[in-house]
Formats: structure tokens, C-alpha cells, sequence
């Protein structure tokens, strides 16, 4: 867990940009892989770090997430572990319901309990 929070803050720190690079996430494959990447922030659109890390392992090949830590960079230079919003709740409970999410430096749900009763589409 905390290497995988490790990650996330690795890849701002390599990336970081006020105001378009502040969040990044870390996603740990069942192959023991780990991908990162950051949210892509413009004027009308905002792509959470969530979609964008996900988005590359699977198109890698790697469709079997097993856990993920997504962290936010505030302007003084801490880091903040950052539950997913709603939209990247609904991406992990289509792609990847068992994953398991960390929420805080102690806290670590299944994905698919981060959203009960979704509407799920039939695969």
C-alpha cells in the first residue's frame, strides 16, 4: 500500500504543473505491474488521473487491476490520499469491481462498495 501511494507521488513530483498536473494515481496489476499517471486538467475538460492510468494499463494489455492509490499535490507542497469521485467510481465498478481502493493511510475498500446499488451495464 504505502509503495503504491509512493508511486502516486512520484509520478506529480516528475510531472507536476499548477494548475494541470496536481493529481496522479498508481494502479498495481495482478501481474505486479504498476502503472502511473496524472489528471489532465484544461479549460473545459478534466480528466481524472484514475482514467488516464487505467486507460494505459489496458491498453497495454493489463486488464486485471488489483489495487489503486490516487494522490493530490496541494500548492504548499503536501500530499493528500484523494477517495475517487463519482465518475471514476463508476469506471472501477465496469473495469474492475474487486480492486481494491485506497481511501485513506488506513482505510481500503473494494471498489465495488464504493458505489452500492450502481446501475451496471451487461457485459
Amino acid at each position: 500500500m504505502k509503495n503504491l501511494i509512493q508511486e502516486a507521488k512520484n509520478i506529480i513530483d516528475k510531472r507536476y504543473k499548477k494548475n494541470c498536473f496536481t493529481v496522479g494515481c498508481a494502479v498495481k496489476t495482478k501481474s505486479g505491474k504498476i502503472y502511473t499517471g496524472t489528471c489532465i486538467n484544461s479549460q473545459k475538460l478534466d480528466i481524472c488521473s484514475e482514467w488516464v492510468t487505467i486507460g494505459k494499463a489496458f491498453s497495454e494489455g493489463n486488464y486485471n487491476i488489483e489495487m489503486v492509490a490516487t494522490v493530490k499535490k496541494h500548492k504548499d507542497g503536501t500530499y493528500e490520499i484523494y477517495p475517487p469521485c463519482a465518475l471514476c467510481r463508476e469506471l472501477y465498478i465496469t473495469y474492475c469491481p474487486k480492486a481494491k481502493i485506497i481511501i485513506s493511510e488506513k482505510q481500503i475498500k473494494k471498489a465495488s462498495d464504493l458505489l452500492p446499488h450502481a446501475w451496471q451495464k451487461k457485459r
